[in-house]
């Protein structure tokens, strides 16, 4: 296999893998670990207000808040999750699948877009730009929360 190909996978494998330690960050509400993969001048498009996020730490309140919303089984996975890589730079997108079980015992799946851009430091891969968002229903301008693929 030619050099820049075996690279290109070793990348993908390195973003998979940051994504498998953020889901399990994610299920274990942990801030911290699920603020690494972030660099500090990322911009990212929340699924709430406001338009765009560029503060480090407003985006890690809006994780917190997140979680806070969450129950402790959450769950946050990319089953369809794709990977493309070009030397330091890798984009991932994928549907967003987050679930958790309610008071009731029933599971709550929530479905929504999701696109991540890479790129390659010293310090390894960080995320320099995210936009998550979910479909509105165009008779009712509201978040179609409901879907699933």
């Amino acid at each position: 296999m030619p050099e820049h190909l075996d690279g290109a996978a070793t990348a993908r494998q390195q973003i998979r893998a940051l994504h498998e330690a953020w889901f399990v960050a994610s299920h274990e509400k942990d801030l911290d670990a699920s603020m690494a993969p972030f660099h500090t001048s990322v911009v990212t498009y929340e699924h709430s207000s406001p338009l765009r996020y560029t503060d480090i730490e407003a985006i890690r309140e809006e994780c917190r808040r997140g979680f806070d919303m969450q129950s402790d089984d959450f769950a946050w996975t990319v089953p369809d999750l794709v990977v493309e890589t070009d030397g330091d730079l890798a984009v991932a997108w994928g549907l967003n699948r987050m679930a958790n079980r309610r008071e009731d015992g029933t599971e709550q799946v929530m479905w929504s877009r999701g696109t991540r851009v890479f790129k390659r430091f010293a310090q390894g891969w960080k995320m320099i730009h995210q936009h998550v968002s979910f479909p509105f229903d165009p008779a009712t301008g509201a978040a179609a929360t409901d879907l699933e693929p």
